[in-house]
């Protein structure tokens, strides 16, 4: 079996239209991993450009650590099944999951061997004489299956193979894959927009949205710690009931306003004083709470509401009603044995420790960590003036600098690595647990500003009364420009002086833009690319001579690693470009 890796992936239709954009993910040996989303937001797209069977417009594909990008489908050791079966209707079961080693040539007896053990995984044996028509439709799913087991491919793609089933059977064939996955060990990569199937099948869930990946994490994690309203809003049903209003403090106390005439509060815990400054406050926000963490009583609570529907569904019942702040219903949670009834008064309070907060305008979410820090160095007092000049010696445009420091939490330590690290002074907040990690919400006590990252649940946590020391590699850290926030370094010094380019994109190829520059060829390759914000930075590499270019151009999805760049004088676009 395999790992697959996905760096940059791209893919632009005709007339500028994006499928996928930017996709990177790394699929580990035998790990199943659901791609889910709504109809258009690319997951079908990404599989088939895995599978071979949609060109890549940028990016690189790699299975089992080999670059796949120009191999036909044929020769990628993957095996692929579609929505549809596509079973070859005058031929019969047997036959059809012999096909594809038919075309490949193997012996007779293998074949035979090969089929009748993948029938035997999939209980369809009594089934092989038979032609399609005669099966059912999860016994024609179990027949398109064998015929992707009996290749013994590396990776499996399943392309929403359950959704022309019914919903009794597409429970019964989600565990019969799930159980095939077991059995086999092997890689797979399940599409569908089902919410259901992804959280009760996936190892690991891709959540995407018109072409971007929104969030990568287990299904419990998803669940609890979604990264933005749309992750909160799709997984889940009924889905996370979202409220519109403002975050506002009073000395040491957070709470939450809702919008509306008939406002309410919620007093919040500390764990946003680790993540927003004083300034930030009021500031525009969503509050989001699951209908199972609202509680209807007779009196106390938050506000008020009337109940206006209920759904009876046996063992809960979903309780509809009005409060300010939200358009839609306010969706409950109750036990079915509850006698509530339509027209009736109740008083409704969320559960405390389980709100979501989203900003009012990204709608990313404000309780999960951050991936950057930004601090000030102006008066020195995070690095000294020479950790600045080693830092300097990176930047990318000689004598454009900044003192602001751009620090990825990720690679905050509480172990130090050498004598150039960034030392920070932090004090623990709060802590949220994720399973095998937890993420140490602190603020640093220099500044004040939010600091969150993460670190292995059995590392013990900080007495939030002592300050503590974190460490940073100096190798880790950015300057970024304090206006636009663009890197202005590259992750090593660079060999050769920057020059800006324009790249254009005919049908002859890749062009740069004459600049007055003398090249000692005019084809070079494209041997990494640092995306900085609006400006990509591209390090050239001469095909011949080895000469090694660096280039600042505007940033495109259309430039991949490996692209062959032609240098000219200056280029006229032809009719016909």
């Amino acid at each position: 079996m395999a790992n697959v890796r996905l760096e940059n992936v791209c893919k632009i239709y005709k007339g500028g239209v994006r499928a996928v954009t930017d996709f990177s993910l790394d699929v580990k040996d035998g790990e199943f991993v659901v791609f889910v989303g709504p109809s258009g937001c690319g997951k079908s797209t990404t599989l088939r450009m895995i599978a071979g069977l949609e060109s890549i417009t940028s990016g690189n594909v790699f299975i089992g650590g080999k670059y796949m990008n120009d191999l036909e489908p044929k020769d990628r050791s993957i095996a692929m099944v579609f929505q549809n079966y596509a079973l070859y209707p005058h031929l019969s079961v047997y036959e059809n999951i012999a096909y594809p080693l038919r075309c490949h040539h193997v012996k007779g007896e293998e074949i035979d061997k090969r089929v009748k053990d993948s029938a035997a995984i999939l209980g369809i044996m009594e089934y092989l004489q038979r032609k399609p028509k005669e099966l059912s439709g999860g016994q024609r799913q179990r027949v398109a299956l064998g015929r992707a087991i009996v290749r013994q491919p590396q990776v499996f793609l399943l392309d929403e193979p359950l959704s022309n089933l019914d919903a009794k059977l597409r429970v019964q064939m989600r565990a019969e894959i799930s159980k095939l996955h077991e059995k086999l060990g092997a890689t797979f990569i399940y599409v569908t927009h089902d919410q259901t199937e992804a959280m009760t099948m996936g190892d690991r869930i891709v959540v995407m949205k018109d072409g971007f990946i929104q969030q990568v994490d287990t299904p419990t994690n998803l669940y609890k710690h979604p990264a933005n309203v749309f992750v909160a809003t799709f997984l889940g049903s009924p889905q996370m009931n979202v409220f519109r209003g403002e975050l506002r403090k009073k000395k040491e106390d957070v709470s939450f306003y809702s919008e509306g005439d008939s406002a309410f509060s919620v007093p919040l815990n500390p764990l946003l004083l680790g993540q927003l400054e004083n300034d930030s406050f009021p500031l525009k926000t969503k509050l989001g709470v699951r209908p199972s963490d609202v509680t209807l009583s007779e009196t106390g609570g938050i506000a008020k509401a009337k109940i206006e529907l209920l759904e009876k569904l046996g063992d809960q019942t979903l309780v509809y009603s009005h409060l300010s702040g939200r358009e839609d219903y306010l969706i409950a949670t109750v036990n079915g044995e509850n006698d509530f009834r339509a027209g009736q008064e109740v008083s409704v309070s969320f559960r405390k420790g389980k709100l979501h907060l989203f900003d009012g305008k990204s709608e990313e979410s404000l309780t999960e960590g951050k991936p950057l820090c930004f601090l000030d160095n102006a008066n020195g007092y995070y690095l000294s003036l020479t950790q600045m000049e080693t830092l300097e010696k990176r930047l990318i445009e000689k004598g454009r600098s900044s003192k602001i420091l751009a620090v990825p939490t990720a690679a905050i330590s509480l172990a130090k690595a050498n004598g150039d690290d960034l030392v920070l002074s932090l004090a623990l907040d709060c802590q949220r647990d994720y399973g095998g990690r937890s993420v140490w919400f602190c603020h640093e006590t220099l500044s004040g500003k939010g600091v969150s990252f993460s670190l292995p649940s059995l590392e013990k946590a900080k007495d939030p009364s002592l300050p503590f020391q974190a460490f940073v590699q100096l190798k880790d850290i950015e300057l970024i420009d304090e206006g636009t926030k663009t890197k202005l370094t590259d992750v090593e010094p660079l060999s050769a002086p920057t020059s800006k380019g324009e790249l254009s994109f005919r049908r002859g190829g890749c062009f740069m833009e004459g600049d007055g520059r003398i090249n000692h060829e005019k084809t070079y390759i494209v041997k990494r690319i640092n995306r900085l914000g609006a400006t990509d930075l591209l390090i050239l590499e001469g095909s011949k001579s080895k000469e090694k270019l660096a280039y600042l151009v505007p940033d495109s999805a259309l430039i991949y690693v490996s692209m062959l760049v032609l240098f000219r004088k200056k280029i006229h676009a032809k009719k016909g470009d």
